[in-house]
């Protein structure tokens, strides 16, 4: 098999019927799909069971919520694909998507991930790599500042709001809502991180795949919709009061510690 597609799922409603609707209509088919779902309470876990009743998805069930990297570990271990690809559950791929990503990763064995274009749903695209940053500069993110002279101008370079996002090019970290990688590389590198419970897993991937000496490169000639709603973005209060800015906190600082 060439590719096996790992997606979390945790609550998500509707968002894997979307997905794996999606995926059905691509023109590549030489692919399996394997979701592991944390525990979800929704709607979204019966249809996902009637989904693997069907064969059209591998559903592993988790008793508790074991976060973002361990989950996908998790599924990817049960991967028989000669890549994986990571997917967010709110992602729909264009019929061509797949089909290009596989044929630039079989042409550019040098390259450890592949990132695609992704747009949100209004059409607009999504900046979706990133530089490699300093604590601050998600301070600034998240805070007043960005929007004042010297510390907007590094918001912008760090979100790579200079970016050609036509341009096939090599760059420093892509989120991780669509990461397609060697299966035998996502090993080597032991997959994700599972100390980061959700928020900054991806960068680190990343950085592991680059001290592997592998390129990490954004290819929009393959393209994605993101259904997104940041859930790390928010002002001063949600950053004091939010679990999930918390989260993002404290993945942050296992981050810098890391790799300090």
């Amino acid at each position: 098999m060439k590719l096996s597609i790992t997606i979390v799922n945790y609550n998500q409603k509707y968002f894997p019927s979307l997905c794996l609707g999606a995926l059905k209509e691509s023109k590549f088919k030489d692919f399996e799909v394997i979701v592991c779902d944390n525990h979800s309470s929704d709607e979204s876990i019966q249809f996902l069971r009637k989904a693997a009743k069907k064969n059209e998805i591998k559903l592993i069930e988790s008793k508790k919520n074991l976060g973002y990297g361990a989950a996908h570990n998790k599924a990817a271990y049960e991967a028989w694909g000669q890549y994986v690809l990571i997917l967010n559950t709110d992602i729909t791929v264009e019929a061509e998507t797949l089909g290009k990503m596989v044929e630039y990763m079989e042409k550019h064995s040098e390259v450890g991930i592949l990132g695609p274009k992704l747009m949100y749903h209004n059409g607009t695209v999504q900046p979706s790599c990133r530089r490699d940053f300093k604590f601050f500069d998600l301070i600034i993110k998240r805070t007043f500042l960005k929007k004042i002279g010297k510390w907007k101008r590094r918001y912008n370079r760090y979100l790579m709001i200079d970016f050609d996002h036509e341009k096939t090019q090599e760059v420093d970290l892509i989120t991780g809502a669509f990461m397609m990688m060697p299966k035998k590389l996502f090993e080597k590198v032991d997959g994700f991180d599972e100390r980061f419970f959700l928020f900054m897993e991806d960068f680190d991937l990343c950085r592991k795949v680059r001290g592997a000496g592998y390129k990490i490169v954004y290819f929009p000639q393959a393209v994605a919709k993101h259904y997104h709603k940041r859930l790390s973005e928010g002002g001063v209060l949600r950053l004091v009061f939010s679990r999930i800015s918390w989260l993002h906190l404290v993945s942050a600082l296992k981050y810098f510690w890391k790799w300090r």
